[in-house]
């Protein structure tokens, strides 16, 4: 093996340590296993609801109709292990009687519905620290778009599936290596993916990078495959719950499946949240990250002054997408920061332009007027050309300060008291 690919794997194995240590003391600084458990209460509560309200789209588009059972067959098989059946009888009966309701009773459920999207959204704005909320339009079409995506991709792939099977050289390929079974074996794991990479760029209300967001969406759906394995063996293996509950012992498996849904979703909105504000050198030399830097300032006002030099504004999106790892909330406290300086303005599109001339302006400014410190040691800055340049700038002036900053606190405190 290489001296270069041995190097290459201790890197890799040094960031995965250190980003599950951080992962991990977010997760549990944000109470995720008790988020979970408030999610699975009310998702029990609001299960027959959603439920109406997901697959009742299919009853209102003749297209779909023909996949409706199909796809509850599909999502009750796929995604709920061993008792998956029992459960799908049991809410089929409930959904059908409640899709008898008056419409103020379809409203109530509609309303139900929309109260378990609003408290999933409140969670998930709470990991990505999130305060200003949508405005209710905003949030009915988000919340509506999550409540219909599920079955529409589960139509969707069903579709396909039935599409490509049907075609002539396809279908003889199909009977000699039974690629029927093949892609619906594969496809409860890529629509769970895409399910949950768009649930974590859709939900919170602000930006989420969509590579993170796919990382955390295949990371949860792989946890997901392991999680229902593991769960149908125990189901199978150990009966206890039969034993204890009889006939009923499908509510509390039940009940514990959506549990660990909820604890599985949450991990991966954790983990994505933490792609975009994780820093190697801060975690090795346990140094919270707690705010932005006076060099993620200065990055912040590099790439706003190369779009002003071609006539162009930026958004927040695009000031992340630049090399600049700060969470979206750490990136609105800069720009609010600046702006209330008037160092950096805002138009009516939300668009970040600078309104103060930059060849009138020295680092020694933008050092005055910024509540954090200059980075003290080399390790504080990253690898790259732009750290380069701040560390000659910086070298002497750590130098003067430490010369003139020598005297002891003791001597000090001393010619005061004198």
């Amino acid at each position: 093996m290489s001296e270069n690919l041995i190097n290459i794997i201790k890197v890799a194995l040094v960031n995965i340590f250190y980003f599950t240590r951080f992962f991990l003391r977010h997760f549990y600084a944000l109470r995720g296993m008790q988020t979970a458990s408030s999610l699975a209460y009310t998702s029990l509560l609001s299960l027959v609801p959603l439920v109406t309200v997901m697959f009742g789209l299919f009853g209102s588009i003749s297209v779909l109709q023909d996949f409706s059972d199909a796809i509850q067959d599909f999502v009750f098989s796929s995604f709920v292990p061993e008792f998956g059946w029992t459960v799908q009888s049991y809410i089929s009966d409930f959904s059908t009687k409640a899709s008898q309701l008056t419409i103020s009773g379809s409203l109530v459920l509609v309303l139900i519905a929309i109260m378990l999207m609003a408290t999933i959204d409140n969670a998930f704005n709470r990991i990505w620290i999130v305060k200003n909320k949508r405005s209710p339009i905003a949030r009915l079409l988000v919340y509506w778009g999550v409540l219909t995506m599920g079955p529409l991709l589960i139509g969707a792939g069903l579709a396909t599936t039935s599409y490509l099977l049907s075609l002539p050289v396809v279908a003889d390929v199909d009977t000699t290596f039974n690629l029927k079974a093949r892609l619906l074996s594969w496809l409860p794991f890529l629509t769970t993916s895409t399910a949950f990479s768009l649930i974590y760029i859709l939900i919170p209300n602000c930006f989420v990078s969509k590579k993170h967001a796919l990382t955390g969406g295949v990371i949860s759906a792989v946890l997901f495959e392991l999680a229902k394995y593991g769960f149908g063996i125990y189901v199978k293996e150990m009966p206890s719950y039969e034993n204890i509950y009889g006939a009923v012992a499908v509510i509390p498996l039940f009940l514990i499946w959506i549990y660990v849904s909820w604890v599985i979703v949450l991990f991966g909105a954790h983990i994505t949240f933490c792609l975009s504000s994780f820093r190697l050198q801060d975690e090795i030399e346990h140094r919270s990250k707690g705010s932005w830097t006076y060099l993620d300032a200065l990055r912040v006002l590099d790439v706003m002054y190369q779009a002003q030099k071609n006539g162009e504004t930026i958004s927040v999106s695009k000031l992340i997408k630049n090399n600049i790892l700060l969470p979206h909330h750490q990136m609105n406290e800069l720009l609010e920061h600046l702006k209330r300086l008037k160092w950096v303005n805002q138009n009516s599109s939300d668009q970040w332009l600078l309104s103060k001339d930059m060849k009138e302006t020295s680092l020694y400014d933008l050092h005055t007027v910024l509540p954090v410190r200059l980075p003290i040691t080399t390790n504080e800055l990253e690898q790259d050309k732009f750290s380069s340049k701040l560390k000659a700038c910086l070298a002497n002036h750590h130098q003067e300060v430490a010369q003139h900053l020598s005297i002891s606190i003791h001597d000090f405190l001393k010619e005061e008291s004198a």
